[in-house]
């Protein structure tokens, strides 16, 4: 059991009343016992006098208490004197305020980029960011200057982080600062697969059944005291409460989970709710444009809906509920978090556009919504986005204010995908398979391996294909070219062509991109096509040869980390130059040496080949596949060796991606065998 104290609760005890039930009669009263709430409130634990900040690790070490109370019969009972019956229950307290710490703690660890429990502004940014702060560079550089330290070269410490945070929740409305209604790409919500997992207990009263509402406010006095940095006077505070100094409206306190289920009745006790903001009672429409340290729509872990209209302090806290009884769900909810534009949630299919206007949903806009077509249908799809391309996108290219932010930003990307895969290749990962088929509605029919099979996330993430689920367009044609991969495609019949409609790097060339090794080769395909194979996470993941040929010299060049997706391809970011690649020649008969230039992104760990240096390939046979994450293959071919299906050039030119699979035709060879 889960349940909440109210402030003017604290003197209140908890009855249990114990019925019979049998088939003669029901509910015959048996006895009573009455338990004092004050028992559990004065074991709390309690913050730092100081700083607000409770012990790292409290509401963890806490344990429940088991108390063992005689019951109390009725006056008539005639086994009273001869027995002496007693309710054996385990209970605790736990405030608010402490798990709500213990989420940030936890949420914080994904962002420490050297795992050094300091944070740069960089670094606090991407964690804002990926919760759709909504919080100036004002603000987030308050949060250094508070304590007396740069933003721009220092780093806070990681209660200095908490303390903060929990500041820039509690200020009232009215100092909060007004911001523009422009989207920010994360402030409109955050939806994740509702990942279950059949080893961990159930507590009733988390998720859906937790209500987080209808406190009392404080008064305007303590508010205003508490804003000028002074400690609130004693008529103001609760009697097991702490405030951060600084902090505008004291925050809830408190709930009680427990760790382990028993037979025993086991009591759970959140702590006596203090207060919310006045945006708690109000939707979303009627509050005015401020600023918000959290703004999601959709609990990205329970996914009740409408989370948007509760104060921002009660957002953090129905996360920290929600997360208290595995905080490793904390640790996926950047990387197994995945949302769609429009904030779909979970079991929604992907949602087809059938009237396209102007603004976001613009075709060829430079925006993070973005549309494919999907050559089988025709129709227009909106594309499944995960959470930390968006953040990559704002991190990368729109935040990244000064040279050492920007190398900042670079090591936290790396540092990510590098966490990534060593998650993604852990036995503990297989759990999240589910969540992702059901999710992206994945065909398993088409999967050669059962699923039970798999034991990481990143083994079914490289799934093999049944032999017959991706046939070869023409297979006595080796003119036809080919997709190479499930993917979202664009087709430029020149170079120059591409990067005047797609790639905007300013620093693209064909030498950077073909590395060392091939840049000597870079003016023989001046004026010839570029094919780009965009795979979005949920695709197949491994690669095919578009033509036949034989395998050349391969070379890996390692850099960045940067997302592929096309809004930072258009940006002035070099991506396909910069990013991790592995070039792989392709000596064609029929369309002359054909680069393949594989392109990591975020979250890619590894590019795997699955051939060799001399190999012989045939149209549509695999030679490569991606670890977790979105990737590219830009294909390179020299002037006058292909004709592009006109379907393919006409998106192109429209700056629309096409939805493609492993062995559609993609064009033909206009020159003669060689």
């Amino acid at each position: 059991m889960l349940f909440h104290v109210r402030k003017h609760e604290d003197t209140f005890d908890v009855k249990f009343s114990l019925l019979d039930w049998d088939k003669l009669t029901g509910n015959d009263f048996i006895g009573d016992v009455t338990f004092p709430l004050k028992t559990l409130l004065e074991m709390a634990p309690k913050p730092d006098p100081v700083t607000g900040v409770y012990a790292d690790g409290v509401e963890t070490t806490q344990d429940m208490v088991e108390y063992t109370l005689p019951l109390n019969g009725p006056k008539d009972s005639r086994w009273e004197a001869k027995h002496s019956p007693r309710l054996t229950i385990r209970a605790k307290y736990q405030p608010y305020d402490a798990l709500r710490q213990r989420f940030w703690r936890q949420y914080l660890q994904q962002y420490d980029l050297d795992e050094s429990r300091k944070y740069s502004r960089i670094e606090l940014q991407s964690m804002l960011d990926s919760l759709g702060s909504t919080l100036t560079k004002s603000t987030i550089d308050n949060f250094f200057t508070q304590h007396g330290k740069n933003p721009e070269t220092d780093e806070l410490n990681i209660d200095e982080a908490i303390m903060a945070l929990e500041r820039a929740m509690a200020r009232p409305m009215e100092e909060k600062p007004v911001v523009s209604n422009e989207p920010t790409g994360l402030s409109t919500g955050a939806t994740t697969p509702n990942l279950q997992f059949n080893d961990l207990p159930t507590v009733e009263g988390l998720g859906q059944q937790l209500e987080l509402t209808g406190l009392d406010a404080p008064s305007e006095k303590a508010a205003n005291l508490a804003m000028k940095g002074e400690p609130l006077p004693e008529a103001f505070r609760e009697s097991n409460q702490r405030v951060l100094p600084g902090q505008g409206v004291p925050s809830r306190q408190g709930s009680l989970v427990p760790d382990d289920i028993s037979s025993s009745l086991t009591l759970s006790v959140p702590s006596r709710s203090s207060t919310l903001d006045v945006e708690s009672d109000l939707s979303a429409s009627q509050l005015p444009s401020t600023e918000r340290v959290i703004n999601i729509k959709t609990c990205p872990l329970c996914h009740k809906p409408r989370v948007s209209n509760r104060a921002e302090t009660d957002m953090v806290t129905h996360l920290a509920v929600c997360a208290s009884s595995d905080w490793n769900r904390v640790n996926r909810l950047v990387v197994g978090n995945y949302v769609t534009a429009s904030q779909a949630q979970r079991k929604w299919a992907t949602n087809v556009v059938t009237k396209v206007s102007s603004g976001a949903y613009q075709l060829g806009a430079n925006s993070a919504n973005i549309i494919v077509q999907n050559r089988i249908t025709g129709q227009l799809e909106e594309e499944k986005m995960q959470a930390f391309v968006r953040l990559g996108i704002r991190l990368l290219y729109k935040r990244a204010s000064s040279r050492l932010e920007g190398k900042r930003a670079r090591n936290l990307l790396k540092s990510m995908s590098v966490k990534q895969g060593i998650k993604y290749d852990s036995t503990e990962s297989a759990k999240e398979i589910p969540a992702f088929i059901e999710f992206h509605n994945l065909n398993m029919n088409e999967v050669l391996d059962p699923l039970d099979s798999f034991k990481t996330f990143n083994q079914f993430f490289y799934r093999k294909l049944k032999p017959d689920a991706r046939p070869v367009a023409s297979p006595e044609d080796p003119t036809v070219l080919v997709s190479g991969a499930d993917c979202r495609m664009m087709a430029f019949p020149t170079i120059q062509q591409a990067t005047k409609l797609w790639i905007k790097g300013r620093e693209f060339t064909l030498p950077k991109l073909l590395g060392p090794q091939y840049a000597h080769e870079a003016p023989n395909y001046e004026g010839g096509s570029l094919v780009i194979f965009r795979l979005a996470p949920q695709d197949y993941h491994r690669y095919h040869s578009p033509v036949d040929g034989k395998i050349g010299t391969m070379t890996y060049i390692s850099g960045e980390y940067y997302t592929v997706n096309p809004q930072a391809v258009r940006s002035n970011l070099d991506i396909y130059g910069e990013n991790a690649r592995k070039i792989v020649p392709i000596d064609s008969t029929h369309f002359g040496r054909v680069f393949a230039v594989c392109v990591g992104a975020m979250m890619v760990g590894s590019i795997i080949s699955t051939v060799k240096e001399g190999d012989v390939v045939a149209r549509g046979q695999e030679f490569g596949y991606f670890a977790f994450g979105g990737s590219t293959i830009v294909l390179l071919f020299e002037k006058g060796a292909v004709q592009f299906d006109e379907d393919l050039v006409t998106n192109g030119q429209a700056c629309l991606e096409t939805l493609v699979r492993v062995g559609m035709q993609i064009g033909k060879s206009t020159r003669a065998a060689r």
